[in-house]
């Protein structure tokens, strides 16, 4: 369980702190601009928007934010950059000893301060450890905690709280600790009324989507399988034929039942 938020919690970091590479590299992004390349897009997948993504708001208030406060961490060559990215990364190893080498391979370059990635692993190791105290807890007293563990770190880091700590940001640390069983407990912890309704509500048309996929699919596989069976002395023609009359008719019958039932 421990290794488990271990990993879960170095994803969701890495997701959260990618936005702030782009903003430590503006000359690249002009430069992909002039090509008519977009860095995001170069880098992460279009997906529709889901209840974790940031509004503009949001990173309109990060890019301010990043603007107006001192930097909490000291940037490194791009060569240690990627040795920190490598070791980060490993997952067959315990976090803490990941942390151990993020610290020696820092400690090539002396200067003071800590690198991002360290700092996003000591955040990582952190929401292990909260987790790993919290399995005994109710969910109400492990949502207290996470929001003083975050509350913490936002102050002690201003400059990442637009990013780390903004709402969706806390929402989606809880979830990826604990899931989603809980999800309407934890998105009305973490986001205000008219946000979290609407979170939910597309949640809930998500989760639809995903169970008439899922019936759609096994519904077919069996129909399939009835049709194979049948074939008997059809010849290829033949049966070919009927199978498409069968499926044609099953698909319009299955839409249709999908729609009467909404």
């Amino acid at each position: 369980m421990r290794r488990r938020h271990g990993v879960l919690a170095l994803a969701v970091l890495s997701l959260l702190l990618l936005n702030l590479s782009w903003q430590e590299k503006p000359a690249a992004t002009s430069d992909a601009s002039q090509d008519g390349t977009n860095p995001q897009q170069a880098a992460t997948v279009p997906s529709p928007p889901t209840q974790t993504d940031p509004l503009p708001s949001v990173v309109a208030a990060s890019q301010t934010a990043a603007e107006a406060q001192p930097r909490s961490w000291r940037p490194l060559p791009e060569e240690a950059e990627a040795q920190l990215a490598g070791e980060i990364q490993q997952s067959d190893e315990p976090l803490d000893e990941r942390l151990e080498n993020l610290r020696n391979v820092e400690g090539q370059w002396p200067s003071e301060g800590e690198s991002l990635t360290l700092l996003q692993g000591r955040y990582a190791q952190a929401l292990t450890q909260l987790a790993s105290d919290g399995e005994q807890l109710t969910l109400t007293e492990r949502l207290a905690a996470l929001t003083r563990l975050q509350d913490e770190w936002a102050v002690q880091y201003p400059d990442l709280a637009a990013d780390l700590f903004n709402p969706d940001a806390r929402l989606l640390q809880a979830r990826q600790l604990w899931g989603d069983e809980e999800l309407e407990t934890l998105t009305r912890h973490f986001l205000p009324t008219p946000q979290a309704d609407a979170s939910l509500a597309f949640a809930g048309q998500r989760q639809q989507q995903l169970d008439q996929r899922t019936r759609y699919q096994q519904q077919l596989s069996e129909l399939e399988q009835q049709l194979a069976a049948s074939q008997g002395n059809m010849d290829s023609a033949r049966w070919q034929q009927h199978r498409e009359e069968v499926l044609g008719q099953w698909r319009r019958d299955f839409f249709a039942q999908e729609q009467a039932q909404r």
